[in-house]
């Protein structure tokens, strides 16, 4: 069983991702941390801050990384079996009938309680790194592939609101399609 999440800042991909690998025991990667691993500027903290935004915008100049980063994925991902795939691009990346493709959304203001929550950070911040964090990765994507993440579900077994559901129905909602969608592969 292949899974890949994608999802924007704070939709909930990380989170579902966790959550599908711990109850359907599956290896879980994460393509942002391998990403950490392969860029040189390391020291950045969290994505969502004045260090990460300057990193976000070195991979919009330099997106040798990434490039790097999706090769690595591709080879490794179409290799293994049991594994879930947490990353914004992986979808457009990978293909394979025994692949189920799932995208988390959920709207800015949703998407930023969280980073705010999760980062410690105030509101207001929140949204501000929130939004440009998804300007500036859309961009890259965009620039590097042509790929329009957020607007094209093409890819995608299913799509899926996280803000009208909590994490563990958020779960509870993918692990009943994913059974279902393996009954037919």
């Amino acid at each position: 069983m292949k899974i890949v999440i994608s999802g924007l800042t704070g939709s909930g991909k990380s989170t579902l991702a966790r959550g599908l690998s711990m109850v359907l025991n599956l290896e879980y990667f994460s393509a942002s941390s391998k990403l950490r691993e392969i860029l040189p500027k390391k020291d950045f903290g969290v994505w969502e801050s004045k260090k990460g935004l300057d990193v976000l915008k070195f991979r919009l100049a330099h997106p040798e990384s990434d490039a790097k980063l999706d090769r690595y994925i591709i080879k490794n991902f179409s290799d293994k079996n049991n594994v879930v795939l947490d990353s914004w691009v992986a979808p457009w990346k990978v293909n394979g009938d025994d692949i189920i493709k799932i995208y988390i959304k959920a709207d800015v203001r949703t998407r930023s309680k969280r980073v705010a929550f999760r980062d410690s950070i105030n509101f207001k911040s929140a949204l501000a790194f929130t939004k440009k964090k998804d300007e500036i990765t859309l961009e890259i994507y965009k620039k590097l592939y042509g790929i329009e993440v957020g607007k094209d579900y093409g890819p995608f077994d299913i799509v899926l609101d996280s803000g009208k559901l909590s994490a563990d129905d958020l779960i509870k909602v993918s692990v009943f399609f994913i059974k279902t969608m393996l009954s037919y592969l």
